[in-house]
């Protein structure tokens, strides 16, 4: 009895680990980010938001983010918001699946048709989010000498965390594989630990 609910705990352990590294945070938009005549719908096309998943709104001080009901997003009806946030840069963790619906407040932003969009969240799978963020990982040219640190290439389907202007954190290559192994090797560990638990 105990190998079993250990050997389940690990699997639900590497699960979480798995989803939690394949996560995306879509920046609304793009590099157009949260403004006026931005085509949203075309935005969001060809996007599969999941569970896990977070969309990030950056924007300027003139406009806001308001989630409101399904009514109010067809009507641009700032009056009753679920939630409203104008600090510049606003973050939604996808946490459950179904349709959530954003607009900006301002007066007109909304109704000009363009400053709003609705988020439709799918259960989590792990197949599609490492194609996803294969595809979106960015290319960046090679180093003319690899950093000191450096180690064998992370595993296909890891993605760096970019800013908006699609740079890694600190000025080192996209391809820097020294910012993945702490995954990769949390998740190593999680699996050699469910082997040894169902032998």
């Amino acid at each position: 009895m105990k190998a079993s609910s250990g050997v389940l705990l690990a699997a639900m352990a590497v699960a979480s680990l798995a989803a939690t590294a394949l996560a995306t945070d879509y920046i609304v938009g793009g590099s157009d980010l949260w403004d006026t005549y931005i085509d949203y719908d075309q935005w969001v096309a060809g996007k599969t938001f999941m569970v896990g998943d977070t969309i990030t709104f950056r924007y300027e001080p003139y406009h806001n983010v308001l989630e409101v009901t399904e009514a109010d997003y067809a009507s641009c009806s700032p009056d009753n918001p679920v939630s409203t946030d104008s600090g510049g840069k606003t973050t939604f963790e996808l946490a459950a699946t179904g349709t959530r619906y954003f607009i900006c407040g301002i007066p007109r932003h909304c109704l000009n048709g363009t400053m709003h969009v609705k988020i439709t969240t799918v259960p989590y799978d792990a197949a599609a989010a490492a194609a996803a963020n294969a595809a979106a990982t960015p290319s960046s040219a090679p180093l003319s000498s690899p950093p000191a640190d450096s180690f064998a290439p992370a595993p296909a389907g890891y993605k760096v965390a970019m800013d908006v202007e699609g740079k890694s954190p600190t000025g080192a290559p996209s391809n820097a594989p020294r910012y993945q192994q702490p995954a990769a090797a949390v998740a190593g560990l999680a699996l050699a630990a469910l082997v040894a638990l169902a032998a």
